[in-house]
């Protein structure tokens, strides 16, 4: 049937109209799983479609701590950027985020801002494993969605990944793609319940190892602090008789004020612990005959004590003398202090040091 001009035109003009509204509200076949389909800013109001550029992602550099750490720590080591997942952001994450930047050619200065976070992220499903799903898994069991960090994507981690979508509103299909790391990684975390009672914790300084420190704990409070050294010096874990403490939790096996062996007078043992060399090609090492002690005689008296001098540090060398073959070392005096103060605590039962 033939048409006039005027007539083709109108209907043309009708049905570009029509296809243009339906791309509008249908989201495209290739969006990415939680991805949002971004409209054209003329209409993106009217459809209340977020921007990509309102999502806010959290900054860490060095000196941060927490749970944004440990996962860009994660995913740097999913990058193929090892880093260890402390928590702790000093030289060594700086390290692996500068050679993670240069590799994606984004601006090296080993900060994860939003350039680096949206490099690191990786869309996680049932199924994937690996350091990425550890991320995720420590993130919802921070923000109230417990899950076993054990880098496989099973059923129980979909569920708590659906909760936690349902709660931030978001579509809650299990996956998590770029809105699910943002919210994961930008919502509060869940206060927790501090641990009651006392324990021993020793937090490692990786610039300075004899500068790292010990401290009594109660109910989720310090209660003193020393200074400690652990190890020759050597920041390898598995390294015997010269690297220090592995990371990870020690029963206190029992404590002596007159021990008289290669270790003497004041002394904790701790258990021994397995630690899994990171180098590929390494076997396992145990870690054994490990103790919180001093520089002593079997009597409780430093070895060089001078007995017309009250100082219990009397000639103490600084950083040397805080070096042991791999156990955590404190000043004569540091090492009564704290004797004295779980003495009044009677010892309390299941005593354990907590090394990070």
């Amino acid at each position: 049937m033939n048409r006039s001009p005027h007539t083709f035109w109108a209907a043309a003009t009708t049905s570009l109209a029509i296809a243009a509204s339906s791309a509008l509200i249908a989201t495209p076949a290739t969006a990415t799983a939680d991805s949002h389909y971004t409209a054209p800013a003329t209409h993106a109001a009217a459809l209340s479609l977020p921007a990509a550029h309102s999502l806010h992602w959290p900054t860490v550099r060095s000196g941060s701590r927490g749970h944004a750490v440990v996962a860009a720590q994660h995913l740097l080591t999913a990058r193929g950027h090892a880093a260890k997942a402390d928590g702790v952001f000093g030289s060594r994450t700086a390290a692996a985020v500068r050679g993670f930047q240069k590799a994606r050619k984004l601006r090296a200065d080993g900060i994860v801002g939003p350039s680096t976070w949206k490099a690191l992220i990786t869309t996680v499903r049932s199924g994937s494993r690996g350091h990425a799903v550890v991320a995720v898994q420590h993130l919802l069991t921070a923000r109230g969605h417990a899950v076993k960090a054990d880098g496989a994507f099973g059923s129980r981690t979909a569920a708590a990944v659906r909760a936690f979508q349902k709660a931030r509103k978001l579509r809650a299909d299990g996956i998590v793609g770029p809105n699910t790391w943002n919210a994961l990684l930008d919502a509060p975390s869940k206060p927790q319940p501090g641990p009651r009672g006392y324990y021993l914790k020793f937090t490692k300084n990786w610039q300075a190892p004899t500068r790292s420190k010990l401290s009594l704990v109660r109910d989720g409070k310090v209660v003193k602090s020393y200074r400690a050294g652990s190890g020759k010096g050597s920041t390898d874990e598995c390294a015997s008789n010269k690297g220090w403490l592995p990371s990870g939790t020690y029963q206190v096996k029992g404590h002596q004020t007159n021990r008289n062996s290669t270790i003497k007078g004041y002394a904790i043992q701790l258990a021994d612990k397995a630690c899994k060399p990171t180098k590929r090609g390494q076997k396992p090492v145990t870690r054994d005959y490990l103790f919180i002690h001093s520089e002593m005689l079997s009597n409780g008296r430093q070895a060089w004590d001078n007995p017309f001098v009250d100082d219990d540090d009397y000639r103490w060398n600084g950083d040397i003398d805080y070096q042991s073959l791999g156990c955590i070392k404190l000043t004569p005096g540091d090492i009564k202090d704290l004797f004295s103060r779980l003495n009044r605590a009677h010892w309390p039962k299941n005593l354990t040091l907590r090394v990070t």
